[in-house]
């Protein structure tokens, strides 16, 4: 599969455990890929909540964090058991990179700094399906929701089994440019090899990776650090 040309990429190294064969094939656990990257530092944003369809009809509630309509989106995937509620303190954090962000509900979750995840209380209700299919199908529910929204490629950022299938999707979709994993792993084994799934992305690790990472060192010890005290 031929891979998206890619102008900046930036590698993070793994800071939490997973087998040492994984790592290996994988090289690094996460990576950054962020284009368009602001000077303006303007953060002026509204928050609204917001709401779009799965493919099984499942209503997915959303928090949008808007700058302006000419900006990219920023997708923000909680990890399992968690909500939308997960990144208010880091919305803002990207904004200030130019970046409209989307923190959805994903099916598979629960709460977080005291916000409900409303998609899971749906689910419930309505008794729909709750598999790793489905999950899969709500992350790209809110990829193609930006992407029509803003006509632009969007970044994912997933943590746990969010990270992984947004490694899977980065490679699917091309309406991803790019995703930030943290702490992916083999959640969906043996049905489904994340490691096998990515492993001729390794190239695209390679590509420029030193020409934004001054901007996004001090921003990623901040989203793990966060992530870790959740842990």
């Amino acid at each position: 599969m031929k891979l998206k040309t890619i102008k900046s990429l930036y590698l993070l190294k793994t800071y939490y455990n997973i087998s040492k064969h994984f790592y290996s094939r994988l090289i690094l656990t996460g990576f950054i890929l962020l284009f368009s990257m602001g000077t303006t530092g303007l953060v002026n944003a509204q928050k609204t909540v917001v709401s779009f369809q799965s493919s099984d009809s499942l209503d997915l509630t959303a928090d949008l964090y808007f700058l302006a309509d000419t900006l990219p989106y920023l997708i923000l995937l909680h990890e399992q058991g968690s909500s939308r509620g997960e990144f208010e303190s880091l919305a803002e954090r990207f904004q200030k990179m130019d970046y409209n962000c989307l923190a959805v509900d994903i099916r598979n979750g629960g709460n977080a700094n005291f916000i409900s995840n409303e998609t899971v209380r749906r689910s419930r209700h309505g008794d729909y399906i709750l598999g790793r299919e489905e999950v899969e199908n709500d992350i790209r529910a809110s990829v193609n929701y930006a992407f029509n929204v803003s006509g632009k490629q969007v970044v994912l950022l997933g943590s746990g089994a969010s990270a992984s299938l947004g490694l899977k999707l980065s490679k699917e979709m091309d309406e991803v440019k790019g995703v930030i994993a943290l702490s992916p792993g083999e959640f969906y084994a043996p049905f489904l090899s994340i490691q096998d799934t990515i492993s001729n992305m390794e190239k695209a690790f390679k590509e420029e990776m030193n020409e934004i990472k001054d901007k996004l060192e001090d921003l990623t010890e901040q989203a793990k650090q966060t992530f870790k005290k959740k842990k």
